[in-house]
This record gives C-alpha cells, structure tokens and sequence, in this order.
C-alpha cells in the first residue's frame, strides 16, 4: 500500500483510490507504476519498462509517454514525483522528497563566475550560482565525489558543465579544510600553457625553478584540496597528467570536459540535459520541468514584463524539446524570445544557428552563440571525425552503427578507423548514445545535426550524403537484406520503428528535384508494407500513390515488377481501412490481381484475392466475398501450401456466418482452430500480419449467439477481446471489439459492458485515425444511448450516424444497426418508421445475400406489429433456437412472420 496525498495506491488489489473511491488506471499505466514502486526511488529505465509492460511486442515511445501522462495526471498536484531523467526513464520521488528546483536571485553569468573563483582560491558557502532543475544530478554528482577521489564530468557544449562542478565544489567546500581551488583551462590556446593556469589556479609564487608538473604538487603539498579542473578538452593531456599528480598526492579532483582524461580510476559522471516537457503535457506539467523554468527566468531578467499563458507555456515547452534541453541552447533562445516574442522564436528554430545568438558579452566567445560552441568542438576533432559527424547530419531520430559503417564506405577508410573516429566522437560528446528495446542506438543533438548539415554543405557533400543514407535504408528493409537470416519479423518491424524517421526523411529527399526517384520507388515499395503494419494507414497509401505515380511516369525497367506489386497491395489494402471498402479499394485489388496473374506472381494473386474477400466482406456483399473466398482456397490446395488453406478456411467461415449458414460457418471456423498454430501458420509477409485465428475465433463467437449459446459466445468474445489486446495490435483488437465484443454486448442488453468497449475502441480509432471504424463507433455510442433512454433528439443522432457509416462503403454492421434503431423507434412509439428501418434491413440482406440476423428481424417485425398500439416496448432478450433460426435464414417462413 501506498499513500500520496489524497491518493491511496493498493498493488494487491491494482486500485488507486482518491478518498476511498477507486480511479480508473489502465492496466499499463498501473504496471508502470508498479515498477517504479518497486525500485524504492531509484532510476528505471524506458528500455526495462517497455520490457516488463510490452514483453511480447515493440511499441514506440511515444506509447510510454501516454501512460506516464496518464498516471501523473492520476496523481494530480503530486504529479511532480514522477521523475523524468532525460534520455534515461523514470523515477518515482519518495512522497516527502518533493521535487524542487533550485531558485536563486543571483543572475551571474558563467564567465563572471568563472572569473570570480579564479580570483580566489576558495570557495565559500555562499549561494553563487543559479541552478535550474539539477537537484537530482546535483545530489549524484555529491555521492560520486564523496566515494571517488577522481570524478570528470563529461557532456557536450554548453550543458552545464561548469556551473554544476561550481555548485558542486561549493556544497562539499567544508569537508576540505585547506579549501577548494578552481583551474580554469578555458582561455589556454596551446598545451604548452596549461602548467600557467594551473599554477595561476592555485595560486602558487612566482619562482625561479622552471614550471612543471612537480613544482605545482610541491606548491600544493601537505594540503587536502578539492581542486575543479575545468574545461579540458582542449589541454586534454596535458589536463590529465596535471589531475594524476595532483590526485596521487592526496587531493580530490573534480573536472569538466567534453571527453574524459582517460586516467587510471577515473569516474566519469555524464551531465544529463534539463528534463524537459513532453509532448503530452500540460501547461502545469511543463513549468515543473528544469527546462521550462530557466528559460522563463533568462526571459524576465531581459523582459521583466514577460507574461504567461496557457498557449505561451505549451510554446516554451516545444522550444525546450527543440533544443534537447541544453542549457546554453535554452538561455540563448530564452534572450531572443525577450525580443522578438516566443511564437517568432519557435517559428525559427528551423534555422538554429542563426536564431541561437545573443550571449552574455562577459562570456568566453564560445559561450555567446551556438554556432561558436561548435566551433569549438569541431575545431577539436580529427579529419575522419569531421567526415563521420558530417555524414551523420543527415540522421533523423537516431542511428546504428551499421548505418555509420555504410555511409563512410565509400571512403578511403578502413572500418576501424571508422570504428575508432565514431568512437571519439562519443567520448568527445559530438554523438549521445542510448539504449533501447532494439540495442544501443545514437543520436546527435538537434543543434549539432543542423551543425553537421551545415559542414556538409560547405563541403558540397550533402547530396552524395543523402544518396548513401536512402541506399542503407533500402538495403536495411529491402527485399534480401544483409542481416534476412539473423532477424525475425518482429525485429523487422522494431528496426523499421526505430527508423521511421530517417525513412520519412530518405523518400522526401528521393523525390525532390535533387534526388533519386527510382531511389524513392524502391524504397517506397519496401517500407509501405511496413507502414500498414504499424499501422499508418493514411501515410501508407500516400507513399504508395506517390511512388506508383513516379513509376507509371517514367516506367524505369531497373525497378523490379514485384516492387509496383508490393505498392499495389500496400495502396489497396490501406484505402479499405482510410477511403473505406468501395470501388476505389476493389479497383486496386483488382489491378493487382491482374498484374499477379500476368506476372505469375501466386504471393500476390493470393493477397489480392484476400483483398478482395476483405473489400467485399467489409463492404456487407458475403455472396461476392464467398466467391473470393472459395478463389483463395483453391489457389492454396493448388499450391500446396497448408497454411494459406488455413486461411481459407478460416475466411470462408466468416463469410459463411453472413450469409446466415450457421452449421457450415461453425464447422469451417472449428476445422480452421483446430489445425491452427500462430506460429506456424500466420501470413507473416509484412503488410499481412493480421492474426487470423483471433479473427476466426471473434466470428465463431457470434455464431455461438445466433446458435442459441448466449453465455458461451459472451465468454467467447471476453477471451478473444483479452487475446487480441494481449497480441497488442491496434487493427486485431479493433477488429475484434467491432465484430465480436460490442455488437454481442448490445444484442444481450449488457449496457455496461458494450459502454466499455465501445470506449476502449474510441481511444484506440481516434488515436490511429480508422476512419470506416470510427464511423462505426459513433453508430454503436448512439445504439447504446438510444436503447438506454430513446427520444426523438437521440434518434436523429442515431440515423445521422447510420447515414454517415454507409457513405464510407463500410455495410457490414448495417443489418445490426439498421435492427437497433428499428426497435428504438417503436420504443418511441413510431411503429411506422421502425418498420421502415426493419424492412430496410431486411431488404439489405436480401440483396446481398446477408442472413445472419434474419431471424431476429423477423421477431423484431413480428413485436412492432403485434403490439404498436400499445405504447414503448419491453423487448427482452428472446434468442430463437438453432432449429428454428436455420430455418428462417434461409427463408423457409420469413412470410410467415411478415404479417
């Protein structure tokens, strides 16, 4: 048990109780902060998360920030316990440790500060620099020194390394009782120098014997000092054998560089950015972020009058995110927002460099724009480390290091000098590096890949650069990749994940007027595929019209058939989801199944005719879509190929059950379960990852209700809904709670439970944009509103909704809800227009061939006629057995019942 405030959290029992009543906490949310629980305080990072959360799938991280949103949002005025660690995880905050930022009215710049402690050999206890957002790292780096005798702490231009080692020294001051020295490296243009700002650090007396390492430990010796080392990166050897002396004669070293000095015991502590807001937050939420809080504090010393509001934070939020929460990149922006107003910054951050200028004067001049801090560090690395960074510019999101192996091999270079370049740039903090659910990954920082981009035009390579990063995602998720035999599936599609971005990024450069379009249209053709699977639907089919539009221009013969085949497939399956199951989606399938035969391509005139069985089954046409099935079977027996039988089978059932052949559908459906293995038997080609044994299972639920086994289909339904969330994709849980959870839900009266799924399927449609779906959900919100207190205002809704899901060519929920608003009518006591809808539903089905709730209809006719005069309706839940419902599907006494 766990108290927060109001906030009783029981983890035996999974609730979360404010004053004793219970909260509603997604079941991920909860085991998110089960684990932080658990860790009594300490880190756990977003790659140990996704692990325990999402065990058997890969999810982005952006699903990870929406339970961190959601339960902070749970825990209300106490929501600052969550920690963010940038780039790390998660922490959660003991309930009497409240997160603080430090506050300072002290507005010193750097250089001041810098320029203070050199004149003095001491440090005092007195508050001398401002510190946003750092008391966490603050209280790491204080436990780090009081353990280690040699601690550097390390992290790119301008993320604070210097004010933290102050702030540092100042709070360990009084355990050192000859006090704490500062060595200033920064204004040292040669090595050869570095002894003078030690000697200058430590005060020592002008004498005659020759500086050296020596003289300044004798200078020193018998003392206990803390001396700061800062900024070494420039004077880095000659930096390291200063600290090596000075530690092996018993004093402390604290130093800041942009690469460690590789000494013997060494602790190196990396100096995280600002935490800052994510995308998700609040405006409340992001002025809890260190980010947020120093740039609205560099603002006002320049604009005293800066105000705020809602909008204005959610902006300062952004531009914090921009710029990666580096100190210096946010005081920066912070003094051009002074100026030019926070909606003009943000508008310019595309150009950072130019926009990121404006430093304090009394700032060392790498410190007054961005472009002069990476001056700096560039200015630091080797030829082939300058190649490597430039190169990496055009990385968006991240990288491997196999990308970087092949955007170098053109060069002159062996793969260990590109191995020992990228390596320095790591250590020299030009590259971060990160965990993931996928291995480690790198990344450069917002302001130096616009930097690095910058170097590759200068250096006119840009072009050439952006050929080979389009050539290595081809290669990564081409048809024969490299690494085909060492990833499964769902690596593919983590990889993919992962580099979305950079894909993004390749097909808008191949299609531009520098790039490559045959490029673009074999890279299209191999990521599409990969898009419906995440699914993206509406992207997807955008790129495939766009690739097959640059192919039927120009009809370049080194683009290989089966490419436009896999565009083709892509486009056609993505508009049934996003345009709906109509002529333009039949169309498509048709053209590929066309081009599948002439090609003799079986792959394809399979998935083609799956298409087509899906546009015609979705679209409410099960005599069409029987036939397709039937195709589908055959193709398969012809080809030997069990698993696609399977398939077939299981396709048949489905359709079959429309039709209103209960006893067939059953059998098919329990033939296809019973030989199925998901693991054997899936359609695993990407794009086609569906799970049809979930699938086969949600129908079979249904032909259980129409059977007469209401409680078994219920429990049928339950378990199916628990697999597809389980199997953790979004289009298979969707699926399952249209055809199967919601609809049985609503047909036995249980309002509760049909309100719960149809509110799981709103998050999920909304959140994924399914527009045939949520067309369908806003039907079945009016069903349930109208069976649960009709009236005239409700129905309209109700028919509104019915009228806008035919639009989109989705029919197949039509039959049932054109029953519903039927009985809602008559519970309205407008029996005329009831027995329009019903008979228009019956009509339907007689057109098309679907039976499935004939039989109801018929009861649902038969109750309007017999009791119209009698006022609003008790209709119960009455279920025709199996005997009497074969029979009125297939018409035996349907006008009988029609009186």
């Amino acid at each position: 048990m766990l108290r927060i405030g109001d906030l009783e959290i029981d983890f035996v029992m999974r609730e979360v109780r404010r004053n004793g009543a219970p909260l509603r906490v997604g079941s991920r949310a909860f085991d998110i902060l089960e684990l932080l629980n658990n860790a009594n305080g300490e880190l756990v990072s977003k790659d140990e998360i996704l692990r325990v959360v999402w065990p058997r799938t890969v999810v982005e991280e952006n699903n990870l920030q929406v339970q961190i949103s959601a339960l902070r949002k749970v825990f209300g005025s106490s929501s600052q316990l969550i920690r963010t660690v940038s780039g790390r995880g998660y922490k959660l905050l003991q309930c009497t440790n409240a997160v603080r930022a430090e506050h300072s009215c002290n507005t010193q710049s750097d250089a001041a500060l810098v320029a203070s402690i050199d004149d003095s050999q001491t440090i005092s206890n007195g508050s001398i620099v401002d510190l946003f957002g750092r008391d966490l790292t603050l209280a790491e780096v204080l436990t780090v020194l009081k353990r280690r005798e040699m601690v550097t702490l390390v992290g790119t231009g301008g993320i604070g390394k210097t004010r933290l080692a102050i702030e540092a020294a100042r709070k360990v001051a009084p355990a050192f009782p000859d006090g704490v020295a500062v060595i200033s490296f920064s204004s040292v243009t040669d090595e050869r120098f570095a002894l003078d700002a030690a000697a200058a650090g430590l005060r020592m007396n002008n004498a005659s014997a020759p500086l050296s390492v020596n003289t300044i430990v004798d200078a020193v010796r018998g003392k206990r000092l803390l001396i700061v080392l800062d900024n070494c990166e420039h004077v880095v050897g000659s930096a390291a054998n200063i600290a090596l002396a000075l530690r092996n004669s018993g004093h402390v070293i604290l130093a800041t560089s942009r690469e460690p000095l590789r000494i013997p015991d060494e602790a190196l502590y990396p100096v995280p950015p600002l935490v800052v807001p994510e995308a998700v937050s609040t405006g409340g939420a992001v002025l809890l972020t260190g980010a947020a809080q120093l740039f609205l504090a560099r603002v006002r010393e320049v604009a005293p009058e800066f105000t705020v509001d809602e909008r204005t934070v959610l902006l300062i939020g952004a531009v914090c995110r921009a710029l990666d929460g580096i100190p210096l990149a946010i005081e920066l922006a912070a003094a051009r927002a002074a100026l030019i107003g926070i909606e003009v910054l943000g508008n310019c951050l595309n150009d950072r460099l130019r926009i990121l200028t404006g430093g304090c004067r009394t700032a060392p001049p790498r410190h007054q724009t961005m472009r002069a801090t990476l001056d700096w560090s560039y200015r630091l690395l080797s030829d082939i480390e300058r190649s490597v960074l430039r190169r990496l510019g055009v990385f968006i999101g991240g990288f491997t290091f196999d990308a970087i192996r092949f955007l170098t091999v053109d060069r002159d270079v062996s793969t260990w000098e590109t191995l020992d370049a990228f390596c320095g740039l790591v250590s020299k903090s030009m590259v971060a590096a990160q965990l993931d659910g996928n291995g480690r990954r790198y990344r450069l920082l917002e302001t130096t890949r616009d930097y690095a981009l910058q170097q590759l035009d200068d250096n006119g390579e840009r072009n050439a650069a952006l050929a080979m990063h389009a050539r290595y995602l081809l290669t990564l998720f081409g048809e024969a990749p490299a690494h085909a035999t060492e990833r499964t599936d769902e690596k593919r599609q983590a990889d993919f994940t992962c580099e979305l971005d950079n894909v993004r990024a390749a097909l808008e450069w191949s299609f531009s007027s520098s790039g490559d379009p045959s490029m673009g249209v074999a890279l299209a053709s191999a990521t599409v595929p990969y898009l419906f699977d995440l699914p993206l639907l509406s992207e997807c089919c955008s790129r495939a019209r766009q690739a097959l539009a640059v192919y039927n221009s120009t009809m370049n013969r080194e683009i290989p058939p089966e490419a436009v085949l896999k565009l083709r497939a892509a486009l056609a399956a993505g508009l049934v989801y996003t345009k709906g199951p109509g002529p333009d989606a039949r169309h498509e399938w048709m053209n590929l199944y066309a081009d599948a035969v002439l090609q003799r391509n079986t792959e394809y005139e399979a998935r083609a005719l799956w298409g087509l069985w899906n546009a015609h089954q979705y679209g409410g046409e099960p005599k069409a879509a029987l036939l397709m099935a039937r195709r589908f079977c055959d193709l398969a027996r012809g080809q030997a190929d069990v698993a696609r039988s399977l398939l077939g089978i299981g396709i048949e059932g489905i359709t079959l059950h429309y039709l209103g052949d209960q006893r067939q559908a059953r059998a098919r459906l329990e033939e296809m379960l019973a030989a199925y293995d998901h693991s054997e038997h899936r359609w695993s080609t990407t794009g086609f990852r569906i799970e049809h044994g979930i699938a086969a299972r949600a129908t079979l639920s249904r032909v259980l209700w129409v059977q007469g086994s209401v409680q078994r289909a219920l429990e049928l339904a339950q378990s199916t809904l628990e697999a597809a969330i389980d199997y953790d994709n979004e289009m298979v849980t969707c699926y399952v709670l249209v055809e199967a959870a919601i609809p049985l839900a609503i047909l036995s009266d249980d309002l509760v439970r049909a309100r719960e799924a149809i509110a799981a399927l709103r998050e999920r449609v909304s959140r994924m944009s399914f527009p045939i779906w949520i067309a369908v959900c806003a039907c079945y919100e009016q069903c349930v509103a109208a069976a649960a207190s009709p009236n005239s205002g409700q129905l309209r809704l109700f028919s509104i909704a019915i009228e806008h899901l035919a639009q989109t060519g989705f029919r197949a929920p039509l039959t049932f809800l054109l029953c519903r608003y039927g009985q809602a009518l008559a519970n309205c006591g407008d029996a005329m227009n009831a027995l329009k809808a019903v008979d228009q539903a019956i009509e339907h089905g007689n057109l098309t061939g679907e039976h499935w709730l004939h039989a109801e209809l018929c009861r649902v006719k038969r109750k309007i006629l017999s009791t119209r005069e009698n006022g609003p309706f008790n209709w119960g839940v009455k279920h025709i057995t199996p005997p009497q419902a074969d029979r009125l599907q297939h018409g035996d006494s349907v006008h009988a019942l029609d009186i």
